[in-house]
């Protein structure tokens, strides 16, 4: 079984289209589809194998340990050190480096904002058993062009599939707002695996009457595809409601590519089980040059870099100004197998 599923994929491999030099955005979108596709058969392949490995029919969501979303704790400032840890500025910091006791900067001024952009434009859609489409990920794919800001009413709970939702770039979408059509709390839940949200450098806003269950992941950046490095010059992404991994970055699952974010803004206002100022790698790597990331609400587990699948991947921050005004359990530098980096360690850690 495992081989069959692994001569797919190459074979998928083999026949994906080999974009120009002249790259357009409606080229891009499709490749961005595409790659969804072939991460929800590697998928596939990665849950099989780990059952195989297990001797069991339990098939697991990711490699990342799963927590707990902390849905009714009261949110109050979480206490900083007596004595500040210094940093410096010229350090680059690793695993083996980080200090073991870090905790965030104490916040002495109001929580920064994010101004909405202005929109010419306005577009509506219905999602659930009665709307227009069924799913978040059937609805994005129908944003008309030129569609301004976007609201998406969900009108029940919906079921996504493992091929991922990924907010189009060709479609001058300046926002994308996902709310309940009558206030009453909606869910988000993942129909198989768990759900992979790419925001490709649109601004995003979960409301508050709604929840990404897990295993979830929204990702402000792109992911990697054949061949191609991908950029996003800013992510945004702010949580009202609740979430489970955050990524300020994007994904990179090519070894060889990244995928850039050069400004990211996140700001949990809700809450999330965990919040990263950096991006998710597989394979290759993934950048922030510059991450903001505001805790008012709760967050279980607080990251100034990335998460790294594999012992060559790596996830890497320029700077990471962490801004906790709320509750947390856990702060550190990142997870996973590979290497972690933080260029300026300043406006992480006190």
């Amino acid at each position: 079984m495992k081989k069959f599923f692994v001569f797919i994929l190459i074979v998928m491999f083999l026949i994906f289209p080999k974009p120009g030099k002249a790259q357009d955005y409606k080229a891009t979108s499709d490749a961005l589809d595409a790659q969804i596709q072939i991460m929800e058969l590697q998928a596939t392949i990665d849950a099989l194998t780990a059952a195989e490995n297990s001797g069991s029919n339990e098939i697991s969501g990711s490699s990342e340990d799963i927590g707990i979303i902390q849905q009714d704790i009261v949110v109050q400032p979480t206490s900083t050190p007596v004595v500040p840890i210094n940093t410096n500025q010229n350090t680059t910091i690793t695993r083996s480096n980080f200090p073991a006791y870090a905790q965030p900067p104490l916040p002495y001024y109001p929580a920064p904002e994010w101004d909405k952009p202005n929109s010419r434009y306005s577009t509506d859609i219905f999602v659930g058993d009665s709307g227009q489409y069924q799913t978040i990920s059937e609805a994005v794919k129908h944003i008309p062009d030129n569609a301004g800001e976007v609201t998406i009413y969900l009108v029940s709970d919906t079921e996504e599939p493992q091929a991922g939702i990924s907010i189009p770039i060709d479609r001058e979408i300046t926002l994308l707002r996902i709310t309940s059509d009558n206030g009453n709390r909606r869910i988000v839940w993942p129909k198989d695996r768990s759900v992979w949200f790419f925001c490709n450098g649109i601004p995003l806003i979960v409301e508050s009457p709604v929840t990404f269950e897990k295993p979830s992941m929204i990702m402000g950046g792109l992911v990697t595809y054949s061949g191609h490095s991908v950029q996003a010059s800013k992510s945004t992404i702010i949580i009202n409601g609740d979430a489970y991994w955050v990524y300020a970055g994007g994904q990179s699952d090519r070894d060889g590519y990244a995928s850039t974010v050069n400004d990211a803004f996140v700001i949990v206002n809700g809450s999330v089980d965990r919040v990263y100022a950096g991006g998710r790698s597989i394979l290759g790597e993934t950048i922030v040059n510059h991450a903001t990331v505001v805790v008012n609400g709760a967050a279980n587990e607080i990251y100034c870099s990335g998460y790294t699948e594999n012992t060559n991947a790596k996830a890497t921050v320029g700077r990471a100004d962490m801004k906790v005004y709320g509750w947390y359990n856990k702060f550190g530098l990142g997870l996973g197998q590979g290497q972690l980096f933080l260029l300026t360690p300043d406006g992480c850690y006190q």
